[in-house]
């Protein structure tokens, strides 16, 4: 067997084993939930959630309420999950999950908290791992 060939087995197999950690990680359902809190005296947020392919629709949070919503991520590893939050006096939006961002974090946790803040939206401490907390800019 020439050496290219072997090149090409060698990474044939290395892409089928990325494809199928890939698949098992994919299957595992994911669970996002957004509270509000964006003022000490509470203000109404209005979400809309939205893939490329599923709508979430409209949703109205009153001051500490949440929206939570699950789903499968994809084999291919694109699975996003973007939302706009609009309140009295600003706006924004984020992408509340990445699948290339987010499916290794919160050691492998499948469930991501968020708050809301003025400032942008904030990830919840996961896994008892504090470094995983933070809080984001909106876009």
């Amino acid at each position: 067997m020439s050496s290219l060939s072997r090149l090409h087995l060698l990474m044939l197999m290395l892409l089928s084993l990325l494809f199928i950690t890939n698949m098992c990680d994919a299957g595992d359902e994911v669970e996002v939930e957004i509270l509000n809190i964006i003022t000490p005296e509470g203000k109404d947020v209005v979400i809309h959630c939205k893939s490329k392919d599923d709508d979430l629709g409209i949703k109205n949070l009153g001051p500490h309420q949440t929206f939570s919503f699950r789903f499968s991520p994809n084999v291919w590893g694109t699975t996003l999950f973007y939302c706009k939050f609009t309140w009295l006096g600003g706006s924004g939006w984020f992408n509340v999950y990445d699948q290339g961002r987010d499916q290794f974090r919160c050691s492998g946790q499948k469930k991501y908290s968020w708050y809301i803040t003025p400032g942008g939206l904030c990830l919840d401490e996961c896994a008892g791992n504090p470094e995983e907390k933070g809080c984001y800019a909106w876009k």
